[in-house]
């Protein structure tokens, strides 16, 4: 696992920033996370537009989504997380909701942890 930065109070509370890149480390990942974390990652969102004639169009954005953790599922044969929770801040794509993020190897993570 890739550390990218770390911001840790003497109360255990701060923020890290880490890359999981193997297997190993993504059960490393699911055992930090805990209900309650905030999670900051990044994810592609099917969006559908309407043009001022009616039509309905769609495309796949990139977007980055910032979750208060509620429940963690770790799919060992997919080798991702699953992360369900609200998304505490809203962007142009997604409003303030309940939304399910997938984590893969390779993602940058960023975890803020409550004290």
């Amino acid at each position: 696992m890739k550390l990218l930065n770390k911001d840790i109070e003497k109360d255990n509370a701060g923020q890290v920033t880490l890359v999981p890149e193997e297997a190993e480390d993504m059960w490393h990942t699911y055992n930090l996370l805990q209900v309650g974390d905030s999670l900051r990652a990044s994810t592609i969102r099917k969006v559908q537009t309407e043009s001022t004639t009616g039509s309905v169009g769609s495309s796949r954005v990139r977007t980055t989504l910032t979750l208060s953790v509620e429940t963690i599922d770790f799919d060992s044969q997919a080798c991702q997380l699953r992360v369900k929770g609200t998304n505490i801040e809203e962007n142009q794509y997604v409003k303030v909701r309940h939304v399910t993020q997938n984590l893969f190897i390779n993602y940058i993570i960023k975890l803020h942890k409550n004290p």
